[in-house]
């Protein structure tokens, strides 16, 4: 069984992988804080709401590549996802 319950597939067939560039820390870690140039002249209270909102975009569009590879990859054995590697 160390190859799956087909020992003739190929490799392919039975693992996924997932980008390690798009899965990378620096990805999904948002970075605008509240010296950006474009939050320059605002209150407190109006950079905050556009952070949030921006961090809440951000986050929504890593997640959803997560989710559809998963969702591409769902006959697969196993899904690997390189993370935080060398």
């Amino acid at each position: 069984m160390r190859y799956g319950s087909d020992p003739d597939r190929s490799a392919s067939k039975r693992a996924a992988y997932l980008s390690p560039m798009k899965i990378c820390e620096e990805q999904h870690n948002f970075r605008i804080r509240d010296k950006h140039d474009f939050l320059e002249g605002l209150d407190p209270a109006e950079r905050k709401k556009i952070i949030d909102e921006n961090r809440l975009d951000y986050e929504c569009k890593y997640d959803l590549y997560i989710a559809l590879a998963l969702l591409k990859y769902q006959d697969r054995e196993c899904v690997v996802a390189p993370y935080n590697f060398g």
